[in-house]
Order: structure tokens, then C-alpha cells, then sequence
């Protein structure tokens, strides 16, 4: 049994439960979401909207077209097409239908739409695999997803966590906050003396996020158990300075996300940093990196890099103490960290000089296969809602509108675990015993989807497994 939330968890499923509605139709918010649709075409979506000549080379690119056929990315792009058609071109405009132009005109025409959002994890593999450079993903995630969130089809899970972020609310709820004073507490324990905690003018601010404590703490101790190793000027907030940010990506919302940002950046320039570490490398580093100074319209005056690349270059200067072994070990590359950020030699030159049994998997880079929970996908299920709902005080179904979301997301639980399984095959394959990776969802659903394949493996954050292995000096 939950205990009573908070007034602050209150008001914010409130405010949460006025926007979100997964049944009816509402003709009002759906014109509105058609036109946040129009306003968020650019000229890069515009070429990926236009020159598409549907050879449907992207299939077998996506994960979740194994789950059916239909979930191909050029059919799930086709559904922005046909928004686009129907608001801007002149044809679509006129004969409707007749040239696939169309916006959704009744409840299940939103049904259809939402269904196709959340079985599209924007990995980036269809944009590879196009040999026009379409990159479906960017229609489905970002461009479909808003008539979804806007016409009132978010995930109510997502959506409150977006509304916490922006908030700050979720230092108010000690459900949440008790995994980042743990792992502070621990670190401490692991390297013998205090923190440097919101120290200004160190020349690195390791920045993990509340989700880093919560899903993968032995990341959290390790990071700073390597930088203590290797003598580095770091310092780490405090407190967390964000949930995941920008959560407000996840479900379309660009208002709380820009809004987000802005408050890490101004914090990290007040203390004089020069780079920004990351161990999120899932959608937060290239938001950080790539989208952040687009979206500000500026860029901070430090450098965002991820924890693997900051690990290999002290391992290259020789100022990282490793000591190896032989356990077969294997990465997975996260979609955004790789495809999206650019990050897909380091990992495998790092891991090549400390693991001396390191198995690559055969598909790798740009080319890996997909864990199948990205795009809000890893938080859609039944499991994850009832444990968050317990850190926040709540009852599971407060985190539903309704059976009919409930329903949706059992659906998905069970499409994700058809998705999956190519990467549990792979890693099978391997004979790895430690997958090592660097992405919240990426951990939690090959962990997931090995027990569900009976395949016994660890799966560890990379800067958890370069922890352990780090001799620190007494």
C-alpha cells in the first residue's frame, strides 16, 4: 500500500490529468495539435517529408518491424506525410484522400496515431539504412508525436515526470530523492574522504541525473572513483539538477524542455566549468551536445562529452590505473549515444585497452540493432509504473487515464519483448557474461529482455565496470 503523496505530487497530477485524455475526441485540441504539427516543420523535415520514394529499405532496420510488418518506419512516416499533405500542399488540400492527404477525424484516427508513435524507439537505424537520407524517425518522434501529446495521447507516467523536471518538484518528494543521497553517501564510502560538491572553477562538472542514482548507482561511484584515480579537477552538483532531462522531448512538449535546459546551463556556467560529463547516453547527451545550443539559441561556454570519451583519454595519457580481466564482456551501443551523438568508436577503443577478453557484438556502431526501448517505449510498462508510482506515494493506477491507457500499455509491454529479442540473440551469440552499456532504458531493457530469453548475463553501465576495476591511491 502507497502512502499519501505529497501535495506537491498532487498538484502535479492535476495539472497532468487536465491535458492528458486517452479517450474521445477532441476536434479543438487536435486543430491545435496539427498546427504545433505545421510550426515544427523545418527544412530538413521538409526534405525527409518530400523525398521519400517508399522502397521500404529501412524495414528490417527497425526494431519493431519484427513485431509486424506495419510498424516499417516509411508506413509510420507516411502518417506525418499525410498530415503534411493535407495542410500544405495544394493537391492534399483539394482531393484529400485521394492523394493520401488526411488528419485525424475521429477517435480512432488517434488511436492509430498514438499506436504508431510508441512502436517508433527513434533509434536513427532507418536513417542509415535509407539511400535518400530520410530519416523516419524524426517524422514519427518528432512530428507525429505532437498531435499524439497534444490531442491528449501522452503516457501519463511521462508527462508527470516531464512536469516534476520542470518543476524541481521532484526534491520535494523523498521517494525519489533517497536513491541520489544514497549514492552520495556511498561514494564517499568508496573514495575515503568528502565530496567535491558544487565546487566553482574546477575544470570538469561530472553531472549525473537523478536517473543515473536510480537505475544504475555502481555508474555513479564509478565515474567518480575513476576521476579520483586519475586526478582530475571535478566537482558534481549537491542535489540533482534534473530528472532526464529534457524529458520534455520524450512527449513533445519543447516548452518545458527548453525551460529545463536553460537551468542546467546557467548553473554550469555559474560555476566556471569547462566541460560537462555525462553518463546518460541515451536521449540527454545529444540534446546536451547537438540540440541544446539550437534550441537556446546560443552556445554555453562548455564543452558536453560523455563519460566513455573522457575515460579513454585518461586511459591514453596514462593517468587511469586499470586493472583487467578476463571475464568475456561485450557493448551495446545506445542509439543516441552512437547514432545520434557520434560516439561509436570510443567505447570499443576504451574497452579493447582495459577488458582482455572483449567481444564485440556483429553489429555495432552505426549499425547496431536496437534494445527496443527508446522514444518513452522503456517506461511504457506495467513494472516501472507501479515502482515509480511507489517512490511518489501513489496507487499504480494513479499513473493511468483509464483502462483504455492501461490496456496500451500492456499492448506495448508485449510488442517490446518481441522487439527485444534480436538483441538478446546477439548477445547470446557472443558469449559475453557482461553486457556494459551507458543508457538507463538500454540497461533496464536488455536486463529485462535477458531474463525473459533466460540469458544469464550482467549488464552494467560502462563507467560501473571501469569503476570496479580502477585502483584507487590511499
Amino acid at each position: 500500500m502507497a502512502s499519501r503523496p505529497s501535495p506537491v505530487v498532487e498538484e502535479i497530477l492535476k495539472t497532468v490529468k487536465q491535458r492528458v485524455k486517452w479517450s474521445g475526441y477532441d476536434k479543438q485540441a487536435v486543430e491545435k495539435a496539427v498546427s504545433k504539427f505545421v510550426a515544427a516543420i523545418d527544412v530538413v523535415r521538409l526534405h525527409y517529408l518530400e523525398n521519400c520514394v517508399g522502397c521500404a529499405a529501412c524495414a528490417p532496420a527497425c526494431p519493431y518491424y519484427y513485431v509486424d510488418e506495419h510498424y516499417s518506419p516509411v508506413n509510420k512516416a507516411e502518417y506525418s506525410r499525410g498530415v503534411y499533405r493535407k495542410k500544405l500542399t495544394f493537391a492534399g488540400r483539394i482531393l484529400g484522400p485521394l492523394v493520401g492527404a488526411w488528419i485525424p477525424k475521429n477517435e480512432k484516427d488517434l488511436d492509430r496515431v498514438v499506436e504508431l508513435v510508441y512502436r517508433c524507439t527513434n533509434c536513427g537505424h532507418c536513417y542509415y539504412a535509407c539511400p535518400f537520407g530520410i530519416d523516419s524517425g524524426s517524422l514519427v518522434q518528432g512530428l507525429l508525436k505532437i498531435i499524439a501529446t497534444y490531442s491528449g495521447r501522452a503516457p501519463t507516467i511521462i508527462d508527470v515526470f516531464a512536469e516534476l523536471e520542470y518543476r524541481e518538484a521532484y526534491l520535494e518528494i523523498e521517494g525519489l530523492m533517497m536513491p541520489w543521497n544514497m549514492v552520495l553517501k556511498k561514494a564517499e564510502e568508496a573514495i575515503g574522504k568528502s565530496l567535491p560538491l558544487d565546487k566553482k572553477g574546477a575544470e570538469v562538472l561530472l553531472l549525473p541525473w537523478l536517473t543515473d542514482a536510480m537505475f544504475y548507482p555502481g555508474g555513479v561511484i564509478g565515474a567518480i572513483k575513476a576521476f579520483e584515480a586519475a586526478g582530475l579537477d571535478y566537482t558534481l552538483p549537491s542535489r540533482p539538477w534534473a530528472v532526464r532531462p529534457p524529458i520534455g522531448v520524450v512527449v513533445g512538449r519543447m516548452e518545458l524542455a527548453k525551460a529545463t535546459l536553460e537551468r542546467i546551463v546557467r548553473r554550469a556556467e555559474e560555476l566556471g566549468v569547462k566541460r560537462v560529463v555525462l553518463l546518460d547516453g541515451g536521449f540527454p547527451y545529444p540534446w546536451m551536445r547537438w540540440e541544446m545550443p539550437k534550441l537556446l539559441g546560443r552556445r554555453p561556454n562548455f564543452q558536453v562529452v560523455h563519460f566513455v570519451e573522457i575515460a579513454l583519454e585518461l586511459v591514453k595519457q596514462g593517468r587511469l590505473p586499470i586493472e583487467p580481466d578476463d571475464t568475456p564482456v561485450t557493448w551495446h551501443d545506445p542509439c543516441q549515444l552512437g547514432r545520434r551523438g557520434g560516439v561509436t568508436e570510443e567505447p570499443y577503443e576504451l574497452l579493447r585497452r582495459v577488458a582482455r577478453n572483449f567481444r564485440p557484438l556483429k553489429h555495432r556502431g552505426v549499425h547496431s540493432i536496437c534494445c527496443g526501448g527508446g522514444g518513452g517505449i522503456g517506461c511504457m510498462n506495467p513494472e516501472m509504473i507501479a515502482e515509480m508510482a511507489k517512490l511518489m506515494g501513489l496507487e499504480p493506477d494513479a499513473l493511468y487515464d483509464g483502462e483504455k491507457e492501461k490496456k496500451f500499455i500492456e499492448e506495448t509491454t508485449k510488442a517490446w519483448s518481441i522487439a527485444v529479442k534480436r538483441k538478446i540473440d546477439e548477445i547470446r551469440e557472443s558469449g559475453a557474461k557482461i553486457v556494459v552499456t551507458a543508457c538507463p532504458v538500454c540497461i533496464h531493457s536488455i536486463s529485462g529482455g535477458a531474463k525473459l530469453y533466460n540469458l544469464p548475463v550482467d549488464v552494467k553501465h560502462i563507467a560501473e565496470y571501469i569503476g570496479e576495476r580502477v585502483k584507487l591511491k590511499r
